[in-house]
């Protein structure tokens, strides 16, 4: 399988340290560009500063191993993981690096601060992108104003309900024309199961409305090169979980979705005949959001409680060979210790 980006710690050869020490240098040129001339301390002077440097530093790599970001960050005495600086090379801004790196860095965190320069407007919309929220100004012995920021886990309840025709009052309601009727068990006793997914539109790119088109049969052929390929599907999901935890539905919990085509589950095949099905913003290639597994556990607690769910179980479970989501980063152990059951559910 084709690995389309990674991220990993930096590895310390030669020839890595001196491509972080050339991605260094770009971002911090274009940063003191952005704060008109402001002498931005660096991080490292050279290669031997990055090597000797007991930070922690993630890296991540495009398809081709080329360094595109990189992320340094340190460990408080409270715990809390504090971010030194996020790093991208300026040609590939844009691209999703500082999410993804964002995104390993929290995966298994509870909390996390950064401080930034309150001019770099980028690195401020990129953070609270994140989940990252103000929490004070403060000036540098030079001046310089700063904004910290902080992420906090948050494990409190998320209460969701669910109404007379089948939708989550909570979610916002895109409702697809891609659905029909189960098959007359009645809608309760149809659906023991639960099925999670994965997508991105266009691949590994978050945030726009590609899934939703899909799920509408509105997708542009001509906005991406992958749409021309899938226009034509006619496919839809009851629910789709972004990677802010926002709950989008568009199939109501009454009405068959067609999101699992050909599968199996327990000697049962057809398994959009009996089950409910949750896509996840995301890839087969990196950690999903802890909001995400706020928003999933009680989207299942829901189901669970008023629709009959039974067992929850992925994509690659019931059509395995054919489909690998959620895939190997999704947290089976998480989301079984969330609510309170030995999952996936086969």
């Amino acid at each position: 399988m084709t690995v389309p980006f990674q991220v990993c710690p930096l590895p310390r050869d030669a020839a890595n340290l001196a491509a972080a020490l050339a991605l260094h240098d770009a971002a911090h040129a274009l940063e003191v560009a952005w704060l008109d001339g402001y002498p931005l301390p660096r991080l490292w002077p050279d290669v031997a500063a990055i090597a000797g440097d007991r930070h922690s530093v993630l890296a991540a790599y495009d398809e081709a191993g080329t360094l595109c970001g990189l992320l340094v960050a340190s460990r408080s005495g409270e715990g809390a993981v504090d971010i030194e600086r996020t790093l991208v090379a300026p040609e590939r801004l844009g691209e999703g690096w500082a999410g993804r790196l964002l995104t390993a860095l929290l995966a298994g965190e509870r909390s996390a601060t950064v401080q930034t320069a309150s001019g770099n407007y980028a690195a401020l919309r990129c953070y609270r992108k994140a989940g990252f929220r103000r929490e004070c100004e403060l000036a540098a012995p030079d001046g310089l104003l700063l904004t910290r920021l902080r992420w906090q886990r948050d494990d409190s309840p998320l209460p969701l309900t669910l109404d007379a025709s089948g939708w989550v009052q909570e979610a916002e309601w895109l409702p697809s024309p891609n659905c029909d009727a189960y098959p007359a068990l009645g809608a309760a006793s149809a659906t023991p199961l639960l099925v999670v997914h994965n997508i991105s539109l266009p691949p590994y790119q978050y945030g726009g409305d590609g899934v939703a088109e899909l799920f509408s049969n509105t997708l542009d052929p001509d906005e991406h090169p992958y749409y021309a390929a899938i226009t034509g599907l006619r496919v839809s999901c009851h629910f789709f979980i972004r990677r802010d935890g926002r709950l989008l539905q568009f199939v109501p919990t009454n009405r068959r979705a067609w999101h699992a085509g050909a599968s199996q589950w327990r000697g049962r095949e057809r398994c959009n005949d009996f089950a409910l099905g949750v896509e996840l913003e995301g890839c087969d290639f990196e950690p999903f959001t802890h909001a995400q597994y706020r928003t999933l556990t009680a989207l299942a607690q829901l189901l669970q409680r008023d629709c009959g769910v039974s067992a929850i179980t992925g994509h690659e479970h019931i059509a395995p060979g054919r489909k690998t989501d959620p895939g190997p980063y999704f947290d089976w152990a998480r989301l079984s210790a969330s609510i309170g059951r030995p999952l996936p559910e086969n």
